[in-house]
């Protein structure tokens, strides 16, 4: 008997995309904010920012595996948003044809940071989780202490960062090492909900006041969030809270999952809506400075993620008998491939 799906996690997704897309659409906020505004972006950045944290650590602790099938899904997708994006960029932002151009190979040129090092983990994931099941934990410890002071607590203590604001392949590795961790060493068992709930609203609450702080101190109007990146160790901190949160509740939703499978598509076209929202719809910048702007940009970020969802109906359908032609031709090239492999294999033994 097939085992019901856990719909928390999904819900955990969406509230995640829901989370990225306030931030994205509040982001020209951030330089110039007074008031209320300020303490909205400085929370919005405090809670949302561990969204991405959140995708990462989900992948750890429940694994990727290497599927051709959900790669070309995956791969079929960000190309087809990645080139309408572009074309709407150029039509109506003034983009350069260079970027319609690299548009059409948006992992390589790296035009969706989260999603070129996604594909990249799901590549490598064999392997890694192989170097998962068989280290022991004395051994993983070290490994993630070692990197967690690297990447995280050096960043968090003194801001520079060897390899920038955390979103890159090496910070994602970390979180999926982290979230293996927390699944191989049942670790999600030990806190209760209530002690989670108070783990996060603690450090969540720490890393606004905070941010705050900077922002007073470096300069009136403008909104700092070096606690709020994903190379911090506050919204790292936070993003296991709520997704062990999560883990420990139980739902089961058919309409939670159905969204929840298109949240990767609400990334990729959301930036490209927004524009055709604010261009030829509504221009919803014009309320950035007024004080119920907070009200606005939740309501903005909602409409983007209904329209997304909606598009995404119609564009997987119509991705539909492109990837099965794929699909099909992989097919036929896998075991020509695998002779090719075998032969190279055998030549690589003989000894000259």
């Amino acid at each position: 008997m097939k085992r019901e799906r856990n719909s928390s996690i999904e819900l955990l997704r969406v509230l995640a995309i829901f989370g990225i897309v306030v931030m994205h659409t509040n982001a020209a906020v951030m330089k110039d904010c007074y008031g209320i505004n300020q303490i909205w972006t400085q929370i919005e950045n405090g809670v949302f920012n561990a969204g991405v944290s959140v995708f990462v650590l989900i992948s750890g602790f429940y694994g990727i595996k290497r599927n051709k099938n959900k790669l070309i899904i995956l791969w079929t997708t960000v190309v087809f948003y990645s080139v309408i994006s572009a074309m709407i960029g150029y039509i109506l932002m003034g983009e350069s044809v260079k970027s319609m151009i690299t548009a059409v190979i948006p992992i390589s040129t790296n035009r969706y940071w989260f999603i070129s090092c996604y594909i990249i983990l799901m590549l490598f994931a064999p392997y890694i989780n192989r170097v998962i099941e068989s280290i022991s934990q004395l051994q993983f410890t070290r490994l993630l202490v070692l990197m967690s002071v690297a990447f995280l607590l050096s960043p968090t203590v003194l801001y520079y960062s060897v390899l920038g604001g955390g979103k890159n392949i090496v910070n994602m590795l970390l979180l999926y090492f982290l979230g293996a961790y927390i699944h191989k060493y049942n670790l999600h068992n030990l806190a209760n909900k209530k002690v989670l709930l108070r783990i996060f609203f603690v450090i969540t609450t720490l890393n606004i006041l905070l941010n705050l702080a900077v922002s007073m101190a470096t300069g009136i109007g403008q909104a700092h969030i070096p606690f709020a990146r994903d190379c911090s160790v506050f919204v790292v901190v936070e993003a296991v809270a709520i997704m062990l949160l999560f883990v420990k509740t139980t739902l089961h939703s058919e309409i939670v999952n159905i969204v929840a499978s298109h949240v990767f598509a609400i990334y990729l076209f959301e930036s490209a809506l927004r524009n055709i929202i604010k261009k030829m719809i509504f221009d919803y910048t014009i309320y950035e400075q007024e004080s119920y702007w907070f009200i606005i940009n939740i309501i903005v970020a909602l409409c983007i993620m209904v329209s997304c969802i909606l598009i995404d109906f119609a564009v997987q359908k119509f991705l539909e008998p492109l990837r099965n032609l794929l699909l099909r031709i992989i097919g036929k090239l896998q075991p020509k491939v695998t002779n090719y492999l075998l032969i190279l294999d055998r030549l690589l033994k003989v000894d000259i």
